[in-house]
């Protein structure tokens, strides 16, 4: 409904890695629609993606308006994920099509240094470095920590996930049991329920044995932020990333982890 209410001066930049847009694809009435992703079938081509630890940068495929192939190298952004790679991409599309200076917008991609909890550092000691991330969908989460591993593949990765809304992990209970398999530990925080009155379909043990199990990872569960700070500073060694997430409590649990161990 949203897409088919564009204007016939406007354009709707979609990412057809996306098996959802890829199904409603058929049922969009207007044709000014521009596709991008990784996929072949994509106007807008995403090539070379290459993960650092500070940073990531991908390459730019596409026919300009003479039908003459332009191929934008080096496109950087200071952010990881694959989910940050699209997010740039989108962004330099609209550049393009509104006739932006090119250049002026690969700088000024390189220079966004993201948004508050997505992925920043809270502190680092003993080696382990600790973030704290927004991530309470399946798809951040997966995405967040396959950038995580694509940069530090030998280093071990543990989150700190705080399920948010009763609502959100019943109904996509399957996805985050999937999602944490680049995860090597999975510490499971008390569910934020966000204003939500509790559902008894909910079952906090049930659920993280599905994310051991389909996820192939260890879980554990905490009941509470010291129950947290306990269990990390007698288990954590050394060179670890450990990674909360949510949008609750965790915030502050990270924060606070820096004076408890």
């Amino acid at each position: 409904k949203f897409i088919n209410k564009t204007p016939p001066k406007g354009k709707s930049i979609l990412c057809i890695d996306s098996q959802n847009i890829r199904k409603i694809l058929t049922k969009i009435k207007n044709k000014n629609i521009i596709t991008y992703g990784e996929n072949k079938k994509a106007d807008y081509k995403i090539k070379r993606i290459i993960y650092k630890f500070d940073s990531t940068s991908f390459d730019l495929i596409f026919k300009d308006k003479d039908k003459k192939i332009r191929y934008i190298k080096n496109i950087n952004v200071k952010l990881l994920g694959k989910h940050n790679v699209l997010n740039a991409a989108a962004a330099f599309i609209v550049c393009i099509n509104l006739g932006a200076d090119l250049n002026i917008a690969k700088k000024s991609l390189k220079k966004f240094s993201g948004v508050q909890r997505r992925m920043t550092k809270v502190f680092s000691k003993n080696k382990n470095d600790f973030y704290d991330d927004y991530a309470h969908h399946p798809t951040e989460i997966q995405s967040i920590l396959e950038g995580v591993h694509n940069v530090n593949p030998k280093r071990k990765i543990i989150s700190v996930f705080e399920p948010h809304r009763y609502s959100r992990v019943v109904t996509l209970n399957k996805e985050f049991s999937k999602c944490f398999l680049k995860s090597n530990l999975v510490i499971i925080c008390p569910l934020y329920a966000a204003g939500e009155s509790k559902n008894l379909k909910f079952d906090l043990i049930k659920f993280s044995n599905q994310i051991a199990k389909n996820s192939n990872t260890q879980v554990i569960i905490v009941k509470n932020e010291i129950e947290l700070s306990k269990f990390l500073k007698k288990n954590l060694t050394n060179d670890e990333i450990i990674i909360g997430m949510g949008a609750g409590l965790i915030s502050k649990w990270m924060v606070g982890l820096k004076y408890k161990l």
